[in-house]
């Protein structure tokens, strides 16, 4: 391989723009589930975990490599606007903010695949070919639900509030036997 310092440089920007929107986004499910806004507190949980196995793939490519993994966010994440020293959870605000975060890291991985390719690494550029794809369906999957609470507004969030004790303890946390 041409250059794998280049690569493994590469990797661990990927690996830190992992850990930031897996970050960010476990700090939005906390303030969706404290809401009771169930279905968007699971959606954030479930890519927030899928963002964590983009980390795992990251690392064994570094770790491959010979590098290291440098595990720091590549930014603070973004907190709620406080109102009355309460956060404010604007809905809408949030999923565009988790599309925007989506948009900017395929284009990073674009960016960094055809890096790799000019170093030399076919196998890290496939690598941020398959992220890019699926950091795509995340991009589309928060749109969609932006445009969903556009067009239904407080009713989109009513049902997600109704559905909220559908197999969950009075919290709405999973019983998953640790009572």
């Amino acid at each position: 391989m041409a250059n794998r310092d280049k690569s493994i440089e590469l990797l661990n920007k990927g690996v830190a723009k992992e850990i930031e929107t897996v970050l960010q986004y476990l700090y939005f499910q906390f303030h969706f589930e404290d809401k009771g806004y169930t279905h968007l507190a699971k959606l954030f949980k479930n890519v927030a975990i899928k963002e964590m196995m983009h980390i795992d793939m990251l690392s064994d490519r570094i770790l491959f490599l010979k590098g290291d993994v440098i595990m720091r966010p590549a930014s603070d994440i973004v907190y709620l606007d406080k109102v009355d020293g309460k956060p404010d959870l604007k809905i809408e605000k949030v999923l565009k903010i988790a599309a925007q975060m989506e948009n900017m890291t395929v284009d990073l991985y674009n960016d960094f695949a055809k890096q790799c390719g000019e170093a030399g690494d076919a196998t890290s550029k496939r690598l941020f070919e398959r992220l890019v794809e699926v950091e795509e369906e995340h991009e589309d999957t928060f749109d969609i639900e932006c445009d969903n609470y556009e067009k239904f507004g407080e009713t989109y969030l009513a049902l997600q509030t109704i559905q909220r004790d559908g197999g969950n303890d009075e919290s709405g946390h999973e019983d998953i036997g640790m009572g």
